[in-house]
């Protein structure tokens, strides 16, 4: 077995297994991690297998409740992100070249902008909810992916045969539609990947600021909360401030994998130059 798909398996499994316990999880559990059943910064034990935080509360539960909206956000993302990025990149790559340029001057001007800032910026003007921050964080995401998308239309524009039936009077978007589609959708999941990738991470460093939802739990809240209430400076950090940050490097570690197998699989290129 190829090491690319093993590693792209793996990733998988990891992924299934995280998106099965964010889904089922909080129904299998005895408490929703808001309710007080242990002393203040309890250690793990049987009963609480990651303890309590200083309110008592399980932070188990936290952790498996807060992988809904992680995970959430990095779907909204990844799927705002994918589709903007294609129909920019598709318009961008079936344009005149005076249209085209202007389109990409704008995706030029977003590829500048500094995320950070602004994902504070917004999130402290238009408030931290899960639907605000998954908008601001798309909307500075699909550039790059745009950028390659209109490569491969334009890759897939040069070719002879669609030349030749754009000279007999085919449409510009039946010809994209029917035979440059399935050139550039296998950019399409890689594009994805990494959408889910950045938003995971943004959205983890918004919350870790104090600019998230606190109404709505995730692995980057917990590690603010792990962080403004003295964790870090006890033993507490161990169970509280880590199992979510691992959380996040597993999630992104499994998106990579998958990205890195996906692409491989589908690029002939890449295939035969590894």
């Amino acid at each position: 077995m190829r090491a690319g798909l093993l590693a792209g398996r793996i990733g998988a499994v990891l992924l299934t297994a995280l998106a099965v316990g964010a889904v089922a999880g909080p129904w299998l559990l005895s408490t929703d991690g808001r309710e007080r059943l242990a002393a203040p910064y309890a250690p793990p034990s049987a009963d609480r297998w990651l303890g309590a935080d200083d309110l008592g509360r399980d932070l188990f539960a936290q952790l498996v409740i807060g992988a809904r909206g992680s995970l959430g956000i990095a779907l909204l993302v990844a799927l705002a992100a994918t589709t903007i990025a294609a129909l920019v990149g598709g318009l961008a790559g079936l344009a005149p070249p005076w249209a085209a340029g202007i389109v990409m001057r704008v995706v030029d001007l977003v590829l500048a902008l500094p995320f950070l800032p602004l994902l504070i910026l917004a999130a402290a003007f238009l408030g931290p909810t899960l639907g605000v921050r998954a908008a601001v964080v798309a909307a500075l995401v699909w550039a790059g992916p745009a950028r390659l998308i209109r490569a491969g239309v334009l890759a897939a524009w040069s070719r002879g045969h669609l030349q030749a039936a754009r000279a007999m009077g085919a449409s510009a978007w039946y010809l994209l539609l029917r035979h440059a589609s399935p050139v550039v959708a296998p950019l399409l999941v890689p594009v994805f990947v990494r959408a889910a990738m950045t938003a995971i991470v943004l959205d983890a460093s918004l919350a870790f600021l104090g600019l998230g939802d606190p109404t709505s739990p995730s692995w980057g809240t917990m590690i603010h909360w792990a962080s403004v209430r003295g964790a870090m400076l006890t033993d507490a950090w161990l169970w509280w401030a880590l199992p979510p940050g691992l959380a996040i490097v597993l999630t992104v570690t499994a998106l990579a994998l998958v990205g890195v197998a996906t692409e491989d699989r589908l690029n002939p290129t890449l295939r035969q130059a590894r």
